[in-house]
């Protein structure tokens, strides 16, 4: 569905027929009605289910369950498709830098990220003038903005310009949107997520809660957003408030765990749950594993997203994390056999196929360390090594990885440490949504894709050029639109 069909779906049948029961837990959901919006939010129990509906979002496969991931994973030199013919090759058109405006993962990103936004403004348009208690109130709120921040974070660092939408609008207004600045759409994430920081609480004490946004998931989040606009100082000022509430668990194979979702160092992560349904477990899943047998039941993946020997290559002898993070052959019963290059972060044994109840991170404490090492850095370079520098938390993450301490001696200048940063992130959050934006970022993704598709795969074409940095525009939005100037389509496409 496009940005404006959406919109218009929305506003006819009522956004609170797209929102969710809260039963064991917020991340257990279920449609419930077909209200509309404005007749829907009186108690304290609807806006807790118009904030479930949020949540819900990113569960879609057109974002954290599928399409975001082939867009920021599969696109970099991390991981690639297996059978390239399937489905049309529209997964190997984001894999090779050939997708077309009309492929459907770039459609599907945009779309279900405003679902996401939608579903958002419904509960912010609201939310003030509701008439419950002011501490569901403020959490309502900020979980609110801290969701809209993350979907306009994801859409445009995939996309650039895109609609600033920040309340629910009308079919007619829909069509007449216009692509914002992208200074514009930077501007509100992080007046959003400011005033999330301060409406969210620390933590939560129910285990029903574990998992909604934080006051730490936004600052983190915030700290992330300046790190991409370079806003070094700001950057590092929001990092440092978050690292008092988080720690880094000794064994980096237990992050990951379906049992354990939510742990010391989880900052913020979409939850999934085994058992309920294909369409709402994590579908991670089928697409990394080839072929699995459990118990003589046979579960066919799509042998996508698969690591590739690139990324294999870029750990360290001795580095811990390798073998938590991929494999090429895994057995763990005796009927139980996997075989293929897959990713081992995220397994788990399904319920069905392409159902499993493992997290996917989104946040998380080595990714804030690392960014404010990167934020230290691009202020000055420093040989020291201490707790509070660059070195120091480059090495804090490293420690935990069972590798050796940098020093001055290893990184003598600024330009070495920012190296090491570099790749010390893509090894310590491999598939989990980074290394595109890390690659942009660093303004490596041309010289080091335009390698690696030479290297892997003999390609010599297409040679790589700045427009793909971004990706079109999805051509059902140009062609609603259908105005050229206030809603073009990218540069090369």
């Amino acid at each position: 569905m496009n940005y404006t069909r959406m919109i218009r779906l929305l506003w006819l049948v009522g956004t609170a027929g797209m929102l969710s029961s809260c039963k064991e837990d917020f991340i257990n959901l279920a449609a419930i009605s077909n209200q509309t919006s404005s007749t829907f939010f009186k108690s304290a129990s609807d806006f807790q289910q118009g904030v479930n509906a949020i949540y819900d979002g990113l569960q879609s496969t057109q974002t954290y369950g599928k399409a975001y991931y082939y867009l920021m994973e599969v696109r970099s030199d991390n991981t690639d498709i297996g059978d390239r013919g399937a489905n049309a090759g529209i997964a190997s058109q984001v894999d090779l830098f050939t997708e077309i405006t009309s492929n459907p993962f770039v459609l599907d990103a945009f779309a279900g990220s405003y679902v996401i936004i939608a579903r958002a403004n419904a509960v912010l348009d609201r939310i003030d003038a509701a008439t419950i208690d002011e501490t569901a109130k403020k959490q309502f709120k900020g979980e609110a903005l801290f969701l809209r921040s993350l979907a306009y974070f994801n859409l445009v660092r995939l996309y650039g310009k895109v609609p600033l939408v920040i309340r629910t609008e009308s079919p007619n207004e829909s069509l007449n949107a216009r692509r914002n600045e992208v200074t514009e759409i930077y501007t509100q994430i992080e007046t959003d997520l400011k005033t999330a920081a301060g409406l969210l609480p620390l933590s939560y004490t129910a285990a029903t809660d574990l998992g909604r946004a934080t006051s730490g998931s936004a600052n983190a989040l915030l700290g992330k957003v300046y790190v991409t606009e370079k806003k070094w100082s700001d950057a590092a000022t929001v990092l440092k408030t978050v690292l008092p509430t988080y720690s880094l668990l000794p064994n980096y194979a237990d992050l990951f765990k379906a049992e354990t979702p939510i742990t010391a160092e989880t900052i913020f992560a979409v939850r999934f749950r085994k058992g309920q349904s294909p369409s709402e477990g994590n579908l991670y899943f089928n697409d990394m594993m080839p072929l699995i047998y459990v118990n003589g039941i046979t579960y066919s993946g799509a042998g996508n997203n698969r690591p590739t020997a690139n990324i294999a290559r870029a750990y360290e002898p001795g580095d811990k994390r390798f073998a938590a993070s991929l494999d090429t052959l895994y057995n763990r019963t005796a009927t139980t056999v996997v075989k293929g290059n897959y990713v081992k972060k995220y397994f788990d044994l399904p319920a069905t196929t392409g159902d499993e109840g493992n997290s996917f991170p989104v946040l998380r404490y080595a990714d804030v360390l690392l960014l404010l090492a990167e934020a230290l850095n691009e202020q000055g370079y420093s040989a020291a090594t201490a707790e509070g520098s660059a070195l120091g938390y480059l090495n804090k993450v490293r420690s935990r990885a069972g590798l050796a301490a940098k020093t001055a001696a290893d990184l003598p200048g600024q330009e070495a440490v920012r190296d090491a940063i570099f790749r010390e992130r893509r090894v310590e959050l491999a598939f989990e949504n980074d290394r595109w934006f890390d690659l942009i970022r660093y303004s490596k993704a041309l010289p080091i894709l335009q390698t690696h598709l030479a290297t892997e795969y003999g390609l010599t074409t297409p040679v790589l050029t700045a427009n793909r940095l971004l990706y079109p525009i999805p051509q059902r939005e140009i062609d609603v639109h259908n105005d050229l100037t206030a809603f073009p389509q990218n540069p090369g496409y």
